[in-house]
């Protein structure tokens, strides 16, 4: 079983994940759109193209796959 049951890309690079507890949390990616790591993410039909399999929010079929520990260190870093 993941720990993601379901994500929605948002405007302005926000990524809304419902997770497997019931909660539910707000990722602004923006802030990291000029690392490297996040850079492709900036374009706005790849970000939309985001999927999960429950462990990971996944874009362009795997090319940029994220845990949700990295995702709540950019919650968290802000």
């Amino acid at each position: 079983m993941g720990y993601i049951r379901s994500v929605v890309p948002l405007k302005d690079h926000r990524l809304f994940m419902e997770m497997e507890g019931g909660s539910s949390v707000t990722v602004d990616l923006s802030v990291k759109l000029r690392t490297m790591k996040y850079a492709e993410l900036a374009d706005e039909t790849f970000f939309r193209s985001a999927a999960t399999d429950g462990n990971y929010v996944i874009w362009g079929d795997g090319r940029i796959k994220l845990t949700v520990n990295e995702l709540m260190e950019v919650v968290l870093a802000g």
